[in-house]
Parts: structure tokens; C-alpha cells; sequence
């Protein structure tokens, strides 16, 4: 039977997405300009003292195990599982990154020089970009590191599911001890267990709580006051965490007041572009920025360039949706 749709996961995922592309264009002022511009930015590049890239993240994070909880909570087929998974993410990413690869190569004529060909491997398996954080070159061109590190995750979700029925209290514990150790002594914030928690906290909302009480909004929007106000120096991966389990609980609640259509509609149609932005967004601000000075513009005409960003993402998106569709129902017409 169809599970009823919730909208508050199309919503946080939605309000994630943009966060996410919000976070690549204003990195432009950081990393692409010299000096640095963070002034430039548009809204904010920071929300309750943590980075808006690790702040989208993390929702991105809890609300997957959320949904993958609540689509698979009854009954999980493990090969149906993973053929669902492939399915919807390799021949999309192959598509962008086949597409992109012909790109640079008819502009550039060249490509990446320096890498082993045999890390073409890292590319077909889209952990490229997050083996970059441990310095191996790859051939890296769309997607971003967070790609690499839900494909690890949906390979151990089968396992997660059958530990979060059976035996919630004890994978709550050896989880949290081994995001401490790996936060303390490994500090990267693209491990899986430094990201695990915020992955199962979705799926044990969805177990076990589903429903947000008011009583429990409060501390969670103390949380986000103090830590704005104080801005604490404690490891900024326990920050990204609690800030970022706080802010869905949060989220949850405020979707519930939403009546308007129109703001449904749109999570819905964000929601279900979501993974076909996150893979080409990067690459389509990154070539529009090759024809912008930066180092002159304007903070209003930051902000008409970040309108235009927008729009040309989203047709990207749309057309990489849409021709990944075509191309896929074509191949199952032999088959019909």
C-alpha cells in the first residue's frame, strides 16, 4: 500500500536544496577572489555560528534517513533496495558527468592532468568528489563530496534499519561513542561516523516519535539563540550536529502551520529535483562565474547575480531531470 506523503520532509528538503546552492554561490567570494569578499554574500554564510554548507548538509542528512525510514519501515527487500538506490543515482550523475566532461573538453581541450587514469574508477563509482577531502586526485566534475558519502550510507541502511527495530538503545550508543571518537581524533566531517548520527536521528524520529510536541520547540530554538549569541569554540562538528537536529525538529514544527498551496507545490517540485540540482548546481554556477568580475561587483548586483544563478540552475535541472527520464524509459521500451 502507498504511504501518504508527508510534506514536511518535501519541505525541509526543499529548504535544504536551497541552502545548499545558496552555499556554493556565496563560496565564490571566498575562494575565487582575492582578497576575499564574504561581504558580498547573499543572506547570511552562517546560521547559529556554524557554515550554511554544514548546515544544509546536516538536514539533508536526517531528513534522507527520515524518508528511507518511513518508505522502509514495514518491510525491506535488500536487492530491491539496492537496485532502487542504483537506479536513482548512477544514471542520472553518469548522464551530468558525461555531458559536463565533453563540455570542458570541446572548451579546454584537455583533461585533468596529474590524475592516474585508473582513478576513472572513483568517477563511475561518484565518490570522487569526497575523496578529495582525503587528498586522492580524481577526476571529479560534478556532485559534491556529500554524493559519496550517501552512497556508504545506503549501503549500510539495510543493516540500520534491522538495529534501529531490534535493538534501538544499543546502535544509539555505539553510534554516539563512535562519532565522538572519529569527531575528536579524525575531524573530518565527510566520515560516516562522524555524519551518523544526524542520518539516524531521522530515522528514529520516524520510529519512534514522528510528531513534534511545542514543549519541545523551545529548547531546540534556545539552542539555536545561545549558540548564535555566545558562538561557542568547541568543535565545530559537535556544533553542526546539535544545530542541525535542533533546526529539523524546529522546521517540522513550523510545517505544520503552513496551509498555502502554493508553498506546498513548490517543496513537492523541489523536493523532486532535488538530487538532479544537487548534482549539476556547482558546475553551472562555476561557468557562469567565469564571465562575472568578481572582485567589482556590488552587493545589490550580488544579489540580481545570484537571481540569475537561480534561474539557470534550475533549468539545468530541469532539462538533466527530464532528459535522464527520456533516455531511461527508452531503454526499458524493449522490455515492455
Amino acid at each position: 500500500m502507498k504511504k501518504e506523503r508527508l510534506f514536511w520532509l518535501d519541505f525541509i528538503r526543499a529548504f535544504a536544496t536551497f541552502m545548499i546552492v545558496l552555499t556554493h554561490f556565496n563560496a565564490i567570494y571566498v575562494y575565487n577572489v582575492y582578497p576575499p569578499t564574504p561581504e558580498k554574500a547573499v543572506i547570511t554564510m552562517n546560521i547559529a555560528n556554524i557554515y550554511i554548507g554544514g548546515f544544509g548538509v546536516s538536514l539533508f542528512l536526517i531528513v534522507s534517513g527520515a524518508s528511507l525510514m518511513y518508505v522502509y519501515e514495514e518491510k525491506c527487500d535488500v536487492l530491491k533496495f539496492y537496485k532502487k538506490r542504483f537506479l536513482n543515482i548512477y544514471p542520472m550523475f553518469w548522464m551530468a558527468y558525461i555531458a559536463v566532461f565533453l563540455y570542458n573538453f570541446y572548451k579546454y581541450g584537455s583533461i585533468p592532468q596529474g590524475v592516474p587514469y585508473r582513478n576513472i574508477i572513483f568517477s563511475i563509482l561518484g565518490i570522487d568528489t569526497w575523496l578529495v577531502n582525503f587528498s586522492v586526485p580524481t577526476f571529479g566534475l560534478v556532485a559534491e563530496w556529500f554524493l559519496g558519502l550517501i552512497i556508504i550510507i545506503y549501503l549500510v541502511f539495510p543493516l540500520l534499519r534491522v538495529l534501529v527495530n531490534k535493538h534501538p538503545r544499543i546502535l544509539a550508543v555505539v553510534a554516539i561513542l563512535m562519532y565522538v571518537i572519529s569527531v575528536s581524533t579524525i575531524n573530518q566531517s565527510v566520515t560516516l561516523f562522524a555524519r551518523l548520527p544526524e542520518f539516524l536521528f531521522g530515522m528514529y524520529f520516524i520510529k519512534y516519535i514522528r510528531k513534534v510536541n511545542w514543549k519541545w520547540v523551545i529548547p531546540c530554538a534556545l539552542v539555536l539563540v545561545l549558540n548564535t549569541i555566545l558562538k561557542p569554540t568547541c568543535n565545530n562538528m559537535f556544533q553542526v550536529t546539535y544545530v542541525g537536529i535542533c533546526s529539523f525538529i524546529i522546521l517540522v514544527w513550523i510545517s505544520y502551520f503552513i496551509k498555502a498551496n502554493w508553498v506546498k507545490s513548490v517543496s513537492r517540485k523541489i523536493s523532486k529535483y532535488s538530487y538532479a540540482c544537487f548534482i549539476i548546481h556547482h558546475t553551472v554556477i562555476y561557468k557562469i562565474i567565469e564571465h562575472v568580475n568578481l572582485s567589482t561587483i556590488t552587493l545589490p548586483l550580488s544579489w540580481l547575480l545570484f537571481g540569475y544563478v537561480c534561474i539557470m540552475v534550475a533549468v539545468a535541472t530541469y532539462i538533466l531531470y527530464h532528459v535522464h527520464d527520456k533516455i531511461m524509459a527508452t531503454l526499458k521500451e524493449p522490455y515492455n
